[in-house]
Formats: structure tokens, C-alpha cells, sequence
């Protein structure tokens, strides 16, 4: 639990779009089917009582790394994105913490399929410090 004014980047990983459960080729279509052209990303972060409701801004940054190349794919890849520490922002107070849970739907690059890959999630405060960092499972596309 963070202290209550920090925040932490608690969990980041790859899904079927529209499944909440960790996959590891999170592009994997129907049997007999086509591999989907989508999927998932799905974020979940913690804030103390005192940052989780101040309305503070942040930039949250989704880089999506190319082990097979090792590379940032930029085409998977989000952000920075500005967002603030509010409940109108998806911020919901629990057991004295603010919890943030976030899906960001990618579409898959062409010229990533079969590559092993991986997110690096990064929430950076409005003076450019980060604040916490997370990566995700390593995935392959297929």
C-alpha cells in the first residue's frame, strides 16, 4: 500500500479484448479462425487518500517494447497521456487507497506478428519525475 501521497502502478498485462485474464498471444482468434487484429492492455494502479482525490495531473506512458528487435513499436504504443488524480477519472476510493483499473485496446501491428514483445508502464508526475513503473507479461503475436 503506498503511502498516502504516493501512487504505484500495481499490475499491467496483456488480454483477449474483453477478457480480464492475463494472455500470453492476446491476438489469438476463435478455433479455425483468423488471429484477431486487436487486443488488450489492461492497467491497474493504487494512490494514497491524500493523492488519489487531489485532482493533481500525470502523464501515463504505454510503451510497447519489440524484444525480437529490440525496439519500441510506436504503432503499439500510447501515450504520454495527461490524466489527473480525481474519481472523474476513474479513481474509486477503497479501504482508504484510491484504486484506478484502465483498458487500452491496441491494434496489432502487421509487421509485429510472431514477435515476443512486452509494455512498460510509466506514471510520471507534472514536474517529470517518475513515480512508478510496472512491465507487463512478454507476449507474442500471431
Amino acid at each position: 500500500m503506498p503511502q498516502s501521497n504516493d501512487a504505484e502502478l500495481t499490475e499491467l498485462f496483456t488480454a483477449t479484448t474483453g477478457v480480464n485474464v492475463e494472455d500470453n498471444e492476446p491476438n489469438t482468434g476463435p478455433p479455425a479462425g483468423p488471429p484477431a487484429n486487436n487486443f488488450d492492455v489492461r492497467l491497474q494502479a493504487v494512490a494514497g487518500n491524500a493523492i488519489g482525490n487531489s485532482g493533481a495531473d500525470y502523464e501515463l506512458r504505454l510503451d510497447c517494447i519489440d524484444e525480437s528487435l529490440s525496439l519500441r513499436n510506436g504503432v503499439m504504443s500510447r501515450g504520454p497521456v495527461t490524466q489527473s488524480f480525481s474519481p472523474g477519472d476513474g479513481w474509486v476510493a477503497t479501504g482508504g487507497n484510491f484504486v484506478k483499473e484502465q483498458t487500452v485496446n491496441i491494434a496489432v501491428d502487421p509487421n509485429a506478428r510472431g514477435h515476443m514483445l512486452r509494455y512498460v508502464a510509466t506514471l510520471v508526475s507534472v514536474n517529470g519525475d517518475v513515480v512508478s513503473f510496472i512491465e507487463s507479461n512478454k507476449f507474442i503475436l500471431i
